[in-house]
């Protein structure tokens, strides 16, 4: 029951899913996320019926009732999905049809044919830091840290008001209750407890508020944060497949004008291909400057003479 990481890595599609589960709910998804070894290009014909143990302490939650009501819950929520690249296509799972709350831990069981939506890392992910999200108490400061989490990078989202009421399941409030009882609340509590800094503007057409601007900022330094993701890729890297490795280093090195020769001594020595996956990482982030071009820098630094 220890957790992998300090951040879940959580597919797009499910942080872009819907669904009515609870703060308890929420909590014990999050820490079944962190136990799951995420990655690109997985196979669904290979996977089986995965069983995970959550203790109650993990889950944050003193009441022993409200834990065993959320678990029985649990077993029949719907997360509906939806496929931005399939034209709003959408389709309904069950996560954890299977669930038992005995001596203190909670054992779920994930069918086979959902676990690969858990897994697949290839159509985007949600980086998150875990301890943030379980310390949130609000079901909409939950699902807005998870959403805000994924344009952090960008610095901002703009989204069509119907759609984010869509998202944080509040469709029947109407535009003052929700800014108050949702955005309001659950932003103060993100800008209270989380990596993040947010703040958002209504836009409007007439009178009537039709989308939310968002400005998201972290509390971690430029440099810092590049530093991070740099090591988080390096991490994604080492927990792929051979061949998932070597599919991956050719897509990165038809961006470079090597040799054949170079080519070949990259994939052939794990010294080089080490320090080639770190430098391209390290240029992608803007942790190293390029003067002339990134092919220049990297042949310098792994083919120079002794």
């Amino acid at each position: 029951m220890k957790l992998k990481r300090q951040y879940n890595r959580q597919p797009n599609i499910i942080t872009k899913s819907s669904s009515e589960m609870t703060l308890i709910e929420k909590r014990i998804m999050y820490l079944v996320i962190n136990r799951l070894d995420v990655g690109f290009d997985v196979q669904p014909d290979l996977f089986k019926n995965m069983e995970f143990k959550i203790s109650f302490e993990q889950v944050q939650e003193t009441n022993y009732k409200r834990v065993v009501e959320a678990v029985k819950k649990l077993q029949t929520r719907v997360l509906t999905l939806v496929d931005d690249d399939k034209a709003e296509e959408y389709e309904a799972i069950i996560p954890f049809p299977k669930v038992k709350a005995k001596g203190g831990v909670i054992t779920l069981t994930m069918l086979a044919d959902v676990v690969p939506y858990f897994l697949e890392l290839k159509k985007g992910f949600t980086k998150y830091e875990l301890a943030a999200a379980l310390a949130l108490t609000s079901i909409y400061a939950q699902k807005l840290y998870e959403l805000l989490s994924r344009w952090k990078d960008k610095k901002e989202w703009d989204v069509p008001l119907i759609q984010l009421q869509k998202l944080l399941k509040a469709e029947n409030y109407n535009y003052k209750d929700f800014r108050v009882r949702c955005l309001d609340k659950g932003i103060q509590e993100i800008n209270n407890k989380t990596d993040l800094f947010v703040a958002y503007e209504a836009g409007k057409t007439g009178k009537s508020v039709t989308d939310i601007l968002f400005t998201i900022s972290s509390r971690k330094g430029e440099k810092e944060e590049a530093e991070q993701v740099v090591q988080e890729e390096l991490k994604i890297i080492s927990d792929m497949s051979p061949a998932q490795v070597h599919l991956y280093t050719q897509k990165l090195l038809n961006d470079y004008s090597f040799t054949q020769k170079q080519q070949e001594a990259i994939m052939s020595s794990t010294d080089l291909f080490n320090r080639f996956i770190e430098l391209e990482s390290k240029i992608a982030n803007g942790l190293i400057e390029v003067k002339k071009t990134p092919t220049a820098l990297m042949a310098h630094v792994l083919f120079k003479r002794k």
